[in-house]
């Protein structure tokens, strides 16, 4: 209900005058004792390779500690004979040369690690398969909704208002972007006046990607097509939150799809570089173990190998479990935190298969970047049957990496193909034996189910390596709860995830669980985010 015009004018000005009083830091608590760093950043990851960079950027000095021998976590690469694997990136919003510079791009120019990479455009946004229905969709809103309309002309009205909405909601979002550095008043001021100024997400915050496809299409393939990139975000379409579904499809096909030349890796070996250029360092090989308290702050951190660092704030790029309770330790955390932590639901994991081809994919007329083969038009039917570790009746998205046009991948007249399908890590034995056994099964029934789309697959005599992981494999390697990959389940009633700030007021968390949602792209500003609250503390613009 729209409050009256004399109430929409005094609550304007009551938020005019707030404007003016209240900066992004007020109430921020200086402190200045001596410390080896400014900030430390725990995890080499996206978002905390971002963090570090923005900090390092204003001056700030950082140490950034990572468990593993190389940068990036997540966005990094690894080689098994002739062939080199992207170990996560499929594609990558957020613009770049000669698109609209509101988003990542920005944050990598801000940086200057836009100077290290090579970013290019990828040829193709998706094709998705479904029962009776097989479409490719270019990666800009003119090319995308000209095939929809060509295959579904009765519903062009529908299709242009799809796009309107997510417009609409993208630019609504931006105009929240700061939102986070608010105080609490200017922060509720800003909320009230929500459903005045930012209609469309006021509209959509609540509401599930199954509301929008229903609010724009009747046809069920349609819907089936457009909302095919649940399988990017998490939870199926009735469950899945309508807000990150249409800020991604906006920022995909306005701002462009992504990849890096020479893998993702390259991105975080980028970062690693321009943050020393900085005067910060980089360390692998360390485990933090421990953030040091005193006094209810944290004066810095200790390592597996016994080492201790004092920083005057700290950044993780951790999940929130193991920030809670190993790093800082339940008992130093308000009881409230930990109830509202464990409130939330996690999303899923994933299980997959890093697959090198002695046959050439692209001279057998295999064109696309990035295929998605569903069993069922039902989201519901292939995330369930996912879940339960029944791959053969579930969906999987493939990524023919070679077909990137970047050599890196494999030599000439061989493939690199990734397959990734939805897992929870219930479903796999903590057994070794069984463990082995059964992964071997799985690796071998999901192939199959890409075989229906990539008909080679199904020969052994074309694969020179065939590798799988599951959800304790991401779980060793991340020390994620459950190997989750994607934060929390992004419903409508959790999109708005974790603060970047805890309770511990000089400890801030930046990863795939908090705000800006998950991603290579989210995750960088996940990073700005926290750098971003350090630096309002700091008074530095």
């Amino acid at each position: 209900m729209n409050p009256k015009p004399a109430v929409v004018k005094i609550v304007s000005l009551i938020v005019f005058i707030a404007l003016i009083w209240i900066s992004p830091a007020a109430n921020a608590a200086k402190t200045s004792p001596e410390t080896d760093y400014d900030v430390i950043v725990i995890g080499a990851g996206m978002a905390g390779l971002s963090a570090a960079a923005h900090l390092a950027v204003k001056g700030q000095k950082v140490l950034v500690l990572e468990k593993h021998f190389v940068v990036g976590g997540s966005t990094s690469k690894f080689r098994r004979g002739d062939f080199v694997f992207d170990t996560a990136l499929h594609e990558m919003a957020g613009g770049g040369p000669g698109k609209n510079d509101r988003g990542l791009y920005r944050l990598l120019k801000l940086t200057g690690v836009d100077k290290k990479v090579e970013i290019y455009e990828v040829p193709h946004f998706y094709r998705a398969v479904f029962p009776g229905v097989d479409i490719t969709l270019p990666p800009n809103w003119p090319g995308f909704k000209e095939e929809l309309k060509k295959k579904w002309p009765a519903e062009a009205e529908g299709i242009d208002k799809f796009h309107v909405l997510c417009a609409d909601l993208f630019n609504d979002m931006l105009e929240l972007r700061d939102l986070f550095r608010y105080g609490k008043v200017r922060a509720a001021l800003t909320q009230v006046l929500v459903p005045l100024r930012q209609r469309t997400f006021f509209t959509w915050k609540d509401r599930t990607v199954k509301d929008l496809m229903d609010y724009c299409f009747k046809d069920e393939a349609l819907k089936a097509v457009v909302s095919q990139l649940w399988v990017y975000y998490g939870a199926p379409v009735p469950e899945e939150s309508a807000l990150i579904f249409m800020a991604a499809t906006e920022s995909y096909l306005s701002d462009g799809t992504w990849h890096i030349k020479g893998t993702s890796q390259a991105l975080s070996d980028g970062y690693a570089q321009r943050i020393r250029e900085l005067g910060g360092e980089v360390k692998t090989g360390t485990l933090v173990t421990k953030i040091l308290l005193q006094d209810g702050r944290a004066t810095g951190v200790a390592t597996a190998k016994g080492q201790t660092y004092t920083a005057r704030y700290i950044v993780a790029n951790t999940d929130p479990y193991q920030l809670s309770y190993k790093l800082i330790g339940k008992e130093n955390l308000p009881a409230a935190y930990i109830e509202k932590l464990e409130s939330l639901k996690p999303a899923n994991s994933l299980f997959g298969v890093y697959l090198g081809l002695n046959i050439d994919l692209a001279a057998l007329g295999y064109k696309d970047t990035e295929i998605f083969y569903n069993t069922h038009l039902d989201s519901v039917k292939n995330y369930d049957a996912m879940m339960k570790g029944d791959y053969a009746n579930g969906a999987v998205a493939m990524t023919l990496y070679t077909n990137l046009g970047d050599p890196v991948y494999a030599p000439a007249g061989k493939s690199v193909v990734k397959l990734d399908a939805y897992a929870d890590i219930g479903f796999w034995p903590e057994d070794r034996a069984a463990y082995l056994k059964l992964k071997q099964q799985k690796v071998d029934e999901l192939i199959s189910l890409a075989a229906k789309v990539i008909p080679e697959l199904a020969d052994p005599k074309n694969i020179e390596v065939k590798e799988g992981f599951t959800p304790r494999t991401i779980e060793r390697y991340t020390l994620n709860k459950g190997g989750v990959v994607y934060g929390f389940n992004l419903t409508p009633d959790q999109w708005q995830k974790i603060p970047n700030t805890t309770p511990i007021e000089n400890v801030f968390i930046a990863s795939n669980w908090t705000q800006a949602w998950h991603g290579v792209g989210s995750c960088q500003l996940n990073g700005w985010r926290a750098a971003r609250l350090i630096l309002d503390r700091e008074g530095i613009e």
